[in-house]
């Protein structure tokens, strides 16, 4: 067997590949590494009032000056792994909203939303520690909202079975009603169910209400919480109306029971009977169809949503869904197409305000800061 000399060692395969290998680091490493610091993969968009950035790795600081004409600064931060720090400051240094975020969630993607009171100018600063996932920072440059304003749209997510959160949820929807003399609240029910608890309102016991949440046993919407919620609503704000975007999930139950009572009441046939027909139809086609369903589901809710709103003459509400239908910069948590709130930006971006509520979780100081929709 011929012997092997340094020279056939040192130009043999293996080495050659393991050469290339480690050259190619040195080039991202390199080429990648700046005066922001290390960032990989980047994609990166940035005018005076938006700058958003997508990277696999970031590792630096960036910074921005930023100006618009609205007074609300919206931030997003989505989280694969890594934490990033996000510092806004006014024009004299002072520190209007300072927040780390990161991933966790056990699927190892995260996602956050904040909203920032700010003057016409701002430093931002992005801070990244080995982070990888995307920052979206914009002006939201939003129709003044005053007790005279015609129309607004706030849009509330949260975590179905997160203690406390329905009780929040009623004193968000005490302050509208009261202070602007706000009225329609837009829900994650079905028509059907809103029309059952616009019945309920103005009854006289709760014989509807509880037949209502017997539907949905055994799941996250039957809770003494969502109970007490709607009994705080009659209660305390008895001229609110419901309006339910979603398909009918009891179409076997609460929809027949709906059917039955149109009918006896001289009903059948009406607009409203139309719409629970088609209401129950739709959840017939959600259970019984096997493929997109939560992608039909979630336009479902959007052409509900818009062809509600339309109609409204008092075009000012408040909207209370699932966080997985108010993020705005995100695709649903169940499906491949853009959720609710993305699809609603593209029609009343100028006039919709969206909060995460589940923020409250993690942060609990939140509540009461400034980094709020509302207040």
């Amino acid at each position: 067997m011929r012997k092997r000399n340094l020279k056939d060692i040192l130009t043999s395969p293996l080495l050659m590949t393991i050469y290339t290998v480690i050259l190619l680091f040195v080039f991202l490493l390199f080429r990648f590494k700046t005066d922001e610091g290390i960032v990989v993969n980047s994609l990166e968009e940035k005018n005076n009032s938006s700058w958003s950035c997508e990277y696999n790795f970031f590792r630096g600081e960036k910074e921005a000056n930023m100006s618009g004409k609205g007074d609300n600064l919206f931030i997003s931060v989505i989280s694969e792994f890594g934490e990033v720090n996000i510092i806004v400051e006014d024009r004299n240094g002072k520190k209007l909203f300072n927040q780390t975020v990161s991933d966790h969630l056990i699927d190892n993607e995260s996602m956050d939303i904040f909203n920032v009171k700010v003057p016409p100018e701002v430093k931002v600063s992005v801070k990244g520690k080995n982070h990888k996932g995307d920052f979206k920072i914009s002006y939201r440059d939003l129709k003044d909202f005053s007790k005279e304003s015609k129309e607004g749209i706030f849009l509330y997510g949260e975590t179905h079975d997160y203690n406390g959160i329905k009780k929040i949820e009623a004193d968000l929807w005490g302050k509208y009603y009261k202070e602007y003399g706000m009225r329609n609240l837009f829900i994650e029910y079905s028509y059907v169910d809103a029309q059952f608890l616009n019945i309920w309102m103005k009854s006289d016991d709760d014989k509807i209400l509880n037949e209502l949440f017997k539907d949905y046993e055994k799941t996250l919407a039957y809770s003494e919480e969502n109970i007490n919620f709607f009994k705080e609503i009659k209660e305390k704000y008895p001229e609110t109306v419901f309006y339910g975007t979603d398909l009918c999930h009891t179409y076997k139950t609460g929809g027949k029971r709906y059917l039955k009572y149109l009918e006896e009441n001289g009903k059948a046939g009406t607009d409203d009977y139309n719409k629970a027909v088609e209401d129950i139809n739709q959840g017939k086609k959600y259970y019984e169809d096997d493929e997109n369903t939560e992608t039909y589901r979630e336009n479902i809710m959007v052409k509900k949503f818009v062809e509600e709103y339309e109609k409204l003459e008092d075009k000012r509400i408040v909207g209370i869904y699932g966080t997985a239908h108010v993020l705005p910069y995100s695709d649903d948590y169940y499906c491949e197409g853009p959720c609710m709130a993305k699809q609603l930006d593209k029609k009343y971006g100028n006039i919709l305000n969206i909060e995460d509520l589940c923020t409250l979780e993690k942060y609990p100081e939140y509540k009461d800061s400034e980094n709020r929709y509302y207040k």
